[in-house]
């Protein structure tokens, strides 16, 4: 049952970002809600369970934004990781863990993608890239907090018992 649900978050979640935040958003950048969604759940549940959802949502993130193939799956592999470092004891220490955490990751999933990028033959200018990475990394810091508490009233309303049983 916690898994449907999660997996029906993150499929609306990334059809949300994918095409609703680029025409709402002033800026022109925006938090990553997949990533935070990826590494809050990796850290409550652990990292094998974050790596069961990077490739199905990575392929649906490739097919959404017309990426090559599993790139953004690769992306999100060090997010998961990350969020299983962090696991659920940091995590009920306070925000501070996750906020770095989260810094962490966005800045491990911006080179990937860099690297990705490099090799399909894509390259940016380096400093916008870096620029950007750390926007990013911001913008993600300040969505924590409501994803995480988001993630633990779901385990908290027998959401997430289900799947332990």
């Amino acid at each position: 049952m916690t898994r449907l649900f999660f997996a029906l978050i993150l499929i609306i979640t990334a059809f949300v970002q994918i095409t609703v935040f680029p025409v709402v958003n002033v800026l022109g950048i925006g938090p990553n809600l997949i990533l935070v969604l990826v590494l809050v759940w990796s850290g409550l549940r652990g990292a094998p369970e974050g790596l069961l959802w990077v490739f199905p949502l990575g392929l649906l993130l490739d097919v959404l934004t017309l990426d090559p193939l599993g790139s953004n799956g690769l992306a999100l592999v060090p997010v998961a990781l990350i969020g299983g470092l962090a696991r659920r004891r940091l995590f009920h220490s306070g925000l501070i863990i996750p906020l770095v955490a989260v810094v962490g990751a966005t800045l491990a999933h911006h080179v990937v993608t860099l690297l990705v990028s490099l090799l399909a033959g894509t390259s940016y200018p380096f400093l916008a890239s870096v620029r950007l990475g750390i926007l990013t990394a911001l913008l993600n810091v300040m969505v924590v907090p409501p994803m995480y508490l988001f993630v633990l009233l779901m385990e908290r309303m027998g959401v997430g018992r289900a799947a332990r049983a």
